[in-house]
């Protein structure tokens, strides 16, 4: 490997020096980056290796570490969340005189895909909903169907995300009541000619209420370079950017900032179409000031269940839930503060550590490499120490750590999350070494003016070099 080269070169400097240099080899860029990295024996804690491992850093979705972990420490791993079916007023001769009400307890994944056995079998959980309603005596509903949802649409989006995210798909924003992942799928028709408006053809589910403006052309190749804008409290959405060539179905996903409204209105027309006349119409409501009637409950998969999905396929929205959960109102600021001080109270030094999200789409967020590989520790000693472990993807093998390293002798040694945001990238983990010795491994590089594949280069030598040297 090129780093023996580098070592033999360098047999007199410090061990620290050479490692630098591996970082920054063959591109002399990096010396304007920030560079932080930290390796350390997983079960002494004892310093192997590390260069700038306090610097304040913009992790990126190596953040997820931190709120998968504090979740599962603190709640433990067979935690669920519920969703409640009730009813207010009373029921005569079939007639619900009252309304119905969807209650949020904070579920990232209701009605996701990614568990479509806990959801869609042996019946879409909409259909089971129906039939607890007709099992309550329900046949006629003379209100209407509420969502509770306690926050407004705009305080839901953490303040720091960027105009570019927000609307997309890895900018759903989290609140008390999630269905379909916060999302919605565009789909557009790219058989056009090339500089040609790309067609958008429909938009599911079509409950979704917005209006569209549509910017987006064909191009010859690339894919996937459409963006959404939009405010959260607007129906406006303005898509631009360039889609490729020859498509009948190519799909862009966006975020729905109303995703309580979603569900109210899809579960009226589930109750319509099933039999069940609903007088009024679909709603979101903050706090219901009626009495109400438990007609069912609804439990999401395990937390080590989430949390692994969570960790696999990064998604922003399951990771800021879990990080809610530190906070009764699903606050923000006052989960993230929260997150903080559970880890200060364990013996974590937070200096400089700053949370404007639980998931790292914020590029405000700042932590140290030393911070991450606490947690790291910490969690070794956990009793959801395998629930967390075996969240993590593998590299080479699984999850969004599925190429990182797979033709490289650490392939399937590396138990980590990754994190890449503009001009950003972070890996951290568990590095089982050439010797079988695990070793706690962290390293960020941010501002970088190389290409984000040249980034990812070094930090797989990087991980190489670790894996073969200790």
């Amino acid at each position: 490997m090129k780093i023996k080269i580098y070592l033999s070169i360098a047999v007199l400097v410090a061990l620290s020096s050479v490692l630098n240099a591996q970082l920054l080899h063959e591109n002399l860029k990096l010396a304007s980056a920030s560079v932080s990295y930290l390796v350390i024996d997983a079960d002494t804690g004892d310093e192997i290796l590390s260069y700038n491992p306090n610097l304040s850093m913009t992790p990126a979705s190596v953040l997820k570490i931190i709120s998968t972990a504090s979740a599962l420490d603190k709640f433990g791993e067979s935690k669920t969340f519920t969703t409640k079916l009730m009813y207010s007023g009373e029921i005569e001769n079939g007639t619900l005189n009252g309304n119905i009400y969807i209650v949020g307890g904070g579920d990232p994944a209701l009605g996701s895909l990614n568990y479509q056995e806990h959801y869609y079998q042996p019946v879409h959980f909409l259909q089971s909903w129906v039939v607890d309603v007709k099992n309550a005596g329900i046949k006629r509903i003379t209100g209407n169907v509420y969502a509770v949802e306690n926050q407004n649409l705009s305080d839901k989006v953490p303040r720091t995300w960027i105009w570019e995210d927000m609307a997309n798909h890895f900018g759903a924003s989290p609140g008390s009541l999630n269905v379909y992942d916060n999302l919605y799928h565009i789909h557009f028709n790219t058989q056009g000619k090339t500089g040609d408006f790309a067609e958008i053809v429909n938009c599911f589910p079509d409950a979704v209420d917005y209006e569209f403006t549509n910017a987006v052309k064909i191009a010859d190749g690339g894919g996937d370079q459409a963006y959404v804008f939009g405010a959260p409290d607007s129906k406006q959405r303005f898509v631009k950017g360039a889609l490729p060539k020859g498509y009948s179905d190519f799909v862009v996903k966006g975020s729905v900032s109303n995703p309580a409204q979603l569900l109210a209105t899809q579960f009226l027309h589930y109750l319509v179409s099933a039999g069940v006349p609903v007088s009024g119409c679909a709603e979101t409501v903050s706090n219901p000031s009626d009495k109400l009637q438990l007609i069912t409950d609804f439990s999401s998969p395990s937390l080590a269940d989430l949390a692994k999905t969570t960790n696999h396929k990064s998604i922003n929205l399951y990771a800021n839930m879990l990080g809610l959960m530190f906070s009764e109102n699903y606050n923000m600021e006052e989960a993230s503060l929260s997150v903080i001080e559970y880890w200060k109270n364990k013996g974590m030094d937070t200096d400089g550590l700053f949370l404007e999200d639980l998931c790292g789409l914020s590029p405000f967020n700042q932590i140290s490499a030393s911070q991450l590989a606490f947690v790291l520790q910490s969690m070794k000693q956990s009793d959801a120490q395998a629930a967390f472990y075996h969240s993590l993807p593998v590299s080479g093998k699984s999850g969004t750590l599925r190429y990182f390293g797979h033709n490289r002798s650490f392939k399937g040694h590396f138990r980590g999350k990754s994190g890449s945001i503009k001009r950003v990238y972070a890996y951290a983990g568990y590095l089982t070494s050439v010797s079988g010795k695990e070793y706690i491994v962290v390293a960020m590089l941010n501002r970088f003016s190389c290409s984000p594949k040249e980034a990812k280069a070094f930090l797989v030598d990087f991980f190489d070099y670790v894996y073969n040297e200790f």
